[in-house]
């Protein structure tokens, strides 16, 4: 009898200290929500939008809330306290930023959002100069029709370019705290005839946005990380041509007490389209010395702007001492000595004739 009491006083004890999933909210009181917009307020700091779809009969709509505080938490709260449902912030897809936020810097709120634990850090970050909620507005247009659709403008396997560059938060915190790598953001804008506009990317110097790039030169930024799948590239205005494969190869050393990157890029190419009177050889020829001249452009734009977007820093770290790591952005990245070598090969013409 006294086994069976204790066994019944141990279960009770158990039953006690198990926590269960009391705190736990049914999905259908949860909205999703897939953007999170941040700029600045009219009366206070920031205004933060926050947009989610809501399922309806056929398919669904799209809903924006948005809160001025001084603190995104704040701003969060309000908006959670004023909608029905609560708001799982782990589904979160994309934040946006406001431009002026990004050229004052970005470094609290993205440490924010990391010390929250409350959003997911393979969330992208973007930028737009468009009014934050004309752009939420627009977009969830697109959504109500196809909710995959903003997701796919990033996907890889699905509407993705070449040209656009990825920043995750994860990325963009890192990036915000190293000495010898800086990243880019893509900067949109709602599209007139389809969801998305991609204008080019911002040029990041820790957290503050210095510049931004063309549309060309960030899928320099993506070829120099072998990051291309199928970039459609157009040579000498007459012909076109299909990067098939890349394969870049770096060496560092130092020249003088200067860093000396050696870049020698081998890429191998398919004829699209060709117009004109260039042969094969020639082409490649034209593709290599065009690639050479654009890559010396954009580091030379790069380092003017104190920006390492190529994170050409990482090479030079295991021959740096530890207390040189900080200077490396304003003292031996603008002296940075590049040697690009750039080889292509068409290696597939089609149903193209060499002239």
């Amino acid at each position: 009898m006294t086994r069976q009491l204790n066994t019944i006083i141990l279960l009770f004890t158990c039953a006690l200290l198990l926590t269960g999933c009391w705190d736990i909210k049914d999905v259908n009181h949860r909205v999703l929500p897939v953007v999170m917009g941040i700029s600045y307020g009219e009366t206070k700091k920031y205004r933060v939008h926050i947009q989610f779809p809501l399922p309806v009969t056929r398919g669904s709509k799209s809903k924006v809330y948005y809160k001025e505080a001084d603190t995104i938490s704040k701003a969060l709260t309000d908006i959670d306290t004023d909608i029905e449902a609560g708001i799982d912030f782990m589904h979160l897809q994309l934040v946006m930023f406001d431009r002026k936020v990004a050229e004052e810097g970005i470094k609290e709120e993205i440490a924010y959002i990391m010390r929250s634990q409350r959003m997911p850090t393979k969330a992208l970050i973007a930028i737009t100069s468009e009014d934050m909620g004309i752009f939420l507005n627009r977009t969830g247009k697109a959504i109500q029709t196809d909710f995959s659709s903003l997701i796919n403008f990033f996907n890889q396997n699905a509407g993705w370019s070449p040209e656009i560059n990825l920043a995750y938060l994860w990325d963009t915190f890192g990036a915000i705290h190293s000495d010898t790598e800086d990243i880019t953001i893509p900067i949109l804008r709602s599209g007139k005839s389809t969801m998305l506009e991609f204008l080019g990317s911002a040029v990041m110097s820790k957290d503050k946005m210095t510049g931004e790039i063309s549309k060309e030169q960030s899928l320099l930024v993506n070829l120099f990380e072998e990051l291309f799948q199928g970039s459609v590239v157009q040579v000498t205005h007459q012909a076109s041509v299909l990067i098939v494969k890349c394969n870049n190869k770096i060496r560092t050393s130092w020249r003088n007490q200067e860093p000396v990157l050696q870049m020698q890029m081998q890429i191998s190419l398919h004829l699209i389209e060709n117009n004109g009177d260039l042969d094969t050889r020639q082409l490649e020829t034209a593709f290599s010395n065009d690639m050479v001249n654009n890559y010396k452009d954009l580091f030379k734009q790069l380092k003017t702007k104190k920006a390492d977007a190529l994170g050409t820093g990482e090479y030079f770290r295991s021959k740096m001492s530890f207390d040189k790591l900080k200077d490396w952005r304003e003292t031996y990245y603008p002296n940075l000595i590049t040697e690009i070598k750039i080889n292509s090969r068409i290696t597939n013409t089609g149903d193209i004739e060499d002239k």
